[in-house]
């Protein structure tokens, strides 16, 4: 199972077997290609330009190719199966004001990939959600199987970005009432599998 390799330019891990290969990107978590090997289609988008890690995006150097609104990040790195998460569409003028894309952190975050017992196991923090999200891929025959998981780690502060015990993000209240009121990040021992406490005020 290739944890490290190139796929059209961008850093990837892949999972196959005799019928299908599986390729996500390390940035985005975009699953790049379901290659189905006895037809020899990869029935995903593939972009037009050049794809780049959304992390080396600069509007100075890239504005022509990819823009520079809230979409500008995403287009760099945009590639097959897309996650949109936490919002779906364009940000408001005030969540691209502080950093948020288009679909939301995911479709643009680091993710750590590694294998598990029978798949890929994908992993990312996503900073301005307060999101911690996983997906888990594996293969049996021509079928690819998808879990998906995501846990709130929320903190109630009116002080700048702070980073949890767990070494999560923390952005405080301040995005349309999304973003939960805890004391502790729900990824943490202690708090998992609580509900979060709704914002207050």
């Amino acid at each position: 199972m290739p944890l490290h390799q190139i796929y059209h330019g961008r850093r990837a891990a892949s999972i196959e077997n005799e019928s299908v290969r599986v390729t996500v990107l390390a940035e985005g978590g975009h699953i790049a290609e379901v290659f189905d090997k006895q037809t020899g289609v990869n029935p995903l988008w593939t972009p037009p330009w050049p794809s780049i890690e959304p992390s080396t995006y600069d509007p100075a150097l890239h504005r022509d190719t990819y823009g520079a609104g809230a979409e500008a990040i995403l287009l760099a790195g945009i590639m097959g199966h897309n996650v949109c998460l936490d919002i779906f569409g364009g940000p408001s003028i005030e969540e691209a004001a502080s950093g948020l894309t288009v679909h939301g952190d995911a479709p643009v975050a680091p993710y750590a990939i590694s294998a598990s017992d029978d798949g890929l196991r994908l992993e990312a923090l996503l900073p301005l959600a307060q999101i911690r999200f996983e997906r888990f891929i594996t293969l049996r025959g021509r079928a690819v199987g998808i879990r998906e998981s995501n846990r709130a780690c929320s903190h109630r502060s009116s002080a700048p970005p702070t980073i949890c015990g767990q070494g999560h993000g923390s952005n405080g209240p301040t995005r349309r009432g999304r973003t939960v009121a805890s004391r502790t990040c729900a990824c943490s021992p202690t708090s998992r599998g609580r509900a979060p406490t709704p914002p207050t005020g």
